[in-house]
C-alpha cells in the first residue's frame, strides 16, 4: 500500500472523464485546479468531470483550488524584446509608457502598478523564471532604469520576480477572492494560497472563510524568501504547507532549494502539519514516456525526507503522458517506501493532547499485535490527521459518514478513506456493521486483528477519539483447517478440535476451563494446545467455544 499521496494538476491533456478516471486508477489522490489559467466556466466543467470520474471509479479524490496570487508579469508586447547583456532599459507600467517618449525603444511595460515604488537601486529584476537578469540602477520619476546582466528574448506575459524587494502587492488579490468564492460554490476540498509571505496573509483568508461559515483547509505555498524567514509563524495558522520549488528557485536561487526543502519538511513533520513537495518532479515526462534518473531520485528523496504528498504540474496538465506519469510516480514512491523513515522516539513527542496520545497508543498496539488495519472512526478527519503524522507502520482506514471528510482524507499520508453511506447512528451496531463491512472489503479472515479508535459516546462525535479497542475477526465457531494446523483429541464421548492457523493465543480458553484441558507452550512462543490426557474431564459446557474470539475451537459429541 502506498502511503505518500499524489497531487496532480489537471489541464488540456487531462480534463475529460475518461482520462481522469484512468488517472484515479493509476494513483491520483488530489486533483489540482490551477486558477491562473482558464475561466470559471471551464473550471466548473473540469470539477464536474472530476466528481463524475470519482463516481465511475468508485474512489473519491480531493479537489484543490490553487489561487493565482499577485503574479507580476510583463504586459503585452508588439514584438519580443531582445535584452542583450550590458544593455540598458527602463521598466514601468503600461499606462505610463506614453509619458516617456524618450524611452520609446527601450521600454519594458508591466501590469504591476507598484513595481517602481517597491524597487530600489541595486535590486535584481528577474524575467521569465530567472532566465534573464537585470539590476535596477536609477529611478527616473515613474520608471526605473535597469541594466541587463544576463540577456535573452523577452516575450509578452512572462513573469517578473523581485527577490531583493518587499513587494507591497497583497498575497490575496481581488481575483483570488472571486476565485475563492467560485471554489467554495463548487465544494472544493482545499484552497492553495500563492506567494504567502507572513501569517497575516493566511489569516486574511481564514477570516473570510469563517465569515462565510466554511471550514476548508488552506495550503500555504512557500516560495518567497520572506515566507522562509517567517515559516514558524506561518505554520501556526495554516493547515497544509506546499514547498513550491518553482518561484522558490527563482527567488532564492536553485542551489538553496534542496536545503530549504529538507528544512521545511522536517519542521512540518515535527509540528504535525501535512506537507506537499511540488514543481518539476517528473518534468521530462511532459514530452517523454520515462523520467530521468535524477527526477526519480528527486521523488524518492522527498519521500525519504518525510513529505506527505508529491505534486505533478505541467507533466499531467499539458504533457503527452498524464496517466503514465502518475503510474511512474506511484511506482517510485512504493519503491522508496520499502526503506521506511525512522520515527521519533516517544519521549520526543508532544502527547499532552489526549487525541494525540490515543493515536500513538493505537499505532504501537497495531504494530505489536500485527494488526491488519487501524480503523480511525472520524467525523471531521482530525483523528486521522493526528495518526497520520505519527507515521504508523500499520495502514489506516479513515472510517467516516461524511463525503467531504472522505475527500479531505485523500491527502493524508498512510490513510485510506472508508465511506459509510446511508448510515443511521441510532440504529447502528458498531461491531456488527463496521467490522463486517471492513472485513468484506479487505477480505479479512478469522484471526485477523483490527485496532479501532473512536469516542465513548456517538461513534462519529467530533473530536472525541479517546479510546482504543482491539477487534479480532471471527465467524461462527468452526474448524476449517487440516493437516499440521489442526489438533485433534477424542475419547468415547467427544472429539475436540483446535485450528492453530486461526488461534490467536489469547488464552481465554485456558483461563475459563477449570479442568486444565487447554495449555500454552512454555518456550519463547506462546501457543495454545490441547492437553490430551485431560479431555475425559471435559463436561462439554462449550464455555471455551463461547470465549474463543476466532472460532478456532470445536467440540463434537460422538456418543449420539
Amino acid at each position: 500500500m502506498r502511503r505518500a499521496k499524489i497531487v496532480s494538476t489537471l489541464g488540456p491533456a487531462s480534463n475529460t472523464v475518461e482520462v481522469i478516471s484512468q488517472m484515479i486508477k493509476a494513483g491520483l489522490n488530489v486533483a489540482r485546479v490551477n486558477m491562473s489559467h482558464g475561466t470559471h466556466e471551464s473550471h466548473a466543467k473540469l470539477i464536474a468531470n472530476i466528481r463524475e470520474a470519482s463516481q465511475k471509479v468508485g474512489q473519491e479524490v480531493a479537489v484543490l483550488i490553487d489561487l493565482q496570487g499577485p503574479k507580476i508579469r510583463v504586459d503585452k508586447l508588439d514584438k519580443p524584446l531582445e535584452l542583450e547583456a550590458g544593455s540598458e532599459w527602463v521598466i514601468g507600467t503600461t499606462k505610463d509608457q506614453k509619458d516617456y517618449p524618450e524611452y520609446k525603444d527601450c521600454y519594458i511595460p508591466t501590469v504591476y502598478e507598484k513595481l517602481v515604488e517597491d524597487c530600489h537601486d541595486g535590486a535584481r529584476i528577474l524575467f521569465d523564471d530567472g532566465l534573464m537578469v537585470a539590476r535596477a540602477t536609477t529611478r527616473d520619476r515613474g520608471v526605473y532604469k535597469i541594466k541587463v546582466e544576463v540577456g535573452g528574448t523577452l516575450k509578452s506575459n512572462k513573469g517578473i520576480n523581485l527577490p531583493d524587494c518587499e513587494v507591497s502587492a497583497p498575497a490575496f488579490t481581488e481575483k483570488d477572492r472571486e476565485d475563492l468564492i467560485f471554489g467554495l460554490k463548487q465544494n472544493c476540498d482545499y484552497i492553495a494560497l500563492s506567494f504567502v509571505r507572513r501569517k497575516e496573509d493566511v489569516q486574511e483568508v481564514k477570516y473570510l472563510l469563517h465569515s462565510l461559515k466554511k471550514n476548508v483547509p488552506i495550503v500555504s505555498k512557500i516560495e518567497k524568501p520572506q515566507a522562509v524567514d517567517n515559516l514558524e509563524e506561518i505554520m501556526k495558522v495554516t493547515d497544509v504547507i506546499m514547498v513550491a520549488r518553482g518561484d522558490m528557485g527563482v527567488e532564492l536561487g536553485n542551489h538553496l532549494v534542496p536545503a530549504v526543502q529538507k528544512k521545511i519538511i522536517r519542521m512540518c513533520n515535527q509540528r504535525h502539519i501535512p506537507v506537499i513537495t511540488a514543481t518539476q518532479m517528473l518534468e521530462t515526462m511532459t514530452e517523454n514516456p520515462t523520467p530521468t534518473r535524477a527526477e526519480a531520485s528527486d521523488v524518492a528523496n522527498a519521500v525519504w525526507d518525510g513529505t506527505d504528498a508529491v505534486m505533478l504540474s505541467g507533466e499531467t496538465a499539458a504533457g503527452k503522458y498524464p496517466v503514465r506519469t502518475i503510474e511512474m510516480m506511484s511506482s517510485i514512491i512504493l519503491e522508496a517506501e520499502k526503506e521506511p523513515k525512522e520515527r521519533p522516539f516517544l519521549r520526543d513527542m508532544d502527547l499532552s493532547n489526549v487525541n494525540a496520545s490515543v493515536m500513538v497508543a493505537a499505532s504501537m498496539i497495531a504494530e505489536k499485535i500485527h494488526a491488519k488495519r487501524i480503523l480511525s472512526v472520524t467525523e471531521s478527519g482530525h483523528s486521522c490527521l493526528k495518526i497520520s503524522q505519527f507515521r504508523p507502520k500499520t495502514p489506516v482506514l479513515g472510517v467516516t459518514n461524511h463525503i467531504e471528510t472522505v475527500r479531505k482524507l485523500s491527502l493524508y499520508w498512510g490513510v485510506t478513506p472508508f465511506y459509510l453511506a446511508d448510515y443511521d447512528e441510532d440504529d447502528f451496531d458498531f461491531q456488527k456493521d463496521i467490522v463486517q463491512k471492513v472485513k468484506e472489503n479487505l477480505s479479512l479472515e478469522n484471526g485477523d486483528k483490527l485496532v479501532i479508535t473512536r469516542g465513548d459516546g456517538k461513534f462519529f462525535a467530533r473530536g472525541s477519539s479517546n479510546s482504543v479497542k482491539v477487534e479480532i475477526i471471527k465467524d461462527r465457531p468452526k474448524v476449517p483447517g487440516g493437516g499440521d494446523v489442526l489438533q485433534e483429541a477424542s475419547d468415547n464421548k467427544k472429539k475436540i478440535l483446535l485450528d492453530t492457523s486461526v488461534c490467536a493465543s489469547c488464552q481465554n480458553c485456558v483461563s475459563i476451563c477449570p479442568h486444565d484441558i487447554w495449555q500454552v507452550t512454555e518456550d519463547q512462543f506462546t501457543n495454545t494446545y490441547i492437553n490430551e490426557p485431560r479431555i475425559n474431564e471435559c463436561t462439554m459446557d462449550y464455555e471455551c467455544i463461547r470465549v474463543c474470539p476466532t472460532g478456532a475451537i470445536e467440540i463434537i459429541p460422538t456418543d449420539i
